[in-house]
């Protein structure tokens, strides 16, 4: 498997996670998703837009869990999404590369000026955040298999 690099480079590391550690982390994700729709509905965009970003996040690190492993702590943002996008490959794409850009936009709103997020952008966001849960919760279960 091609995410198996990480190892290599020490990306990733050998951690003992449990299943009922991994579901904690599921379990923040999907609250998570819920805080992203519930400011949406108050019209509040920026912070649903990095609500949704935490869910996939937190759904991309449940994956790493699952099979042992843990990003290292320093740039595990990145890490998560490489790993993701070598996981998941070219079908998941499109999606993969939607977390990419929301990371981008994330650390700008947080360490920039001037960026705005529209009701717009924030409901693609929880949509896309939707689908990447899903996709890991579906992946999760055949690794438990």
């Amino acid at each position: 498997m091609i995410w198996k690099k990480l190892l290599e480079d020490e990306s990733l590391q050998p951690k003992k996670i449990s299943f009922q550690e991994v579901e904690l982390v599921l379990s923040k994700s999907r609250e998570s998703l819920k805080a992203a729709e519930f400011l949406f509905k108050k019209d509040i965009g920026e912070p649903a837009f990095k609500e949704a970003y935490d869910a996939m996040l937190l759904a991309g690190r449940a994956i790493i869990f699952s099979l042992g492993l843990k990003p290292k702590t320093i740039g595990s943002h990145t890490i998560v999404i490489n790993f993701c996008e070598l996981y998941f490959g070219s079908e998941f794409k499109v999606l993969i590369d939607k977390f990419k850009r929301m990371k981008t936009k994330r650390n700008y709103l947080i360490y920039g000026a001037g960026l705005a997020v529209s009701l717009t952008e924030a409901e693609n966001s929880i949509k896309d955040a939707k689908k990447f849960l899903k996709l890991i919760e579906e992946e999760i279960i055949k690794i438990k298999k």
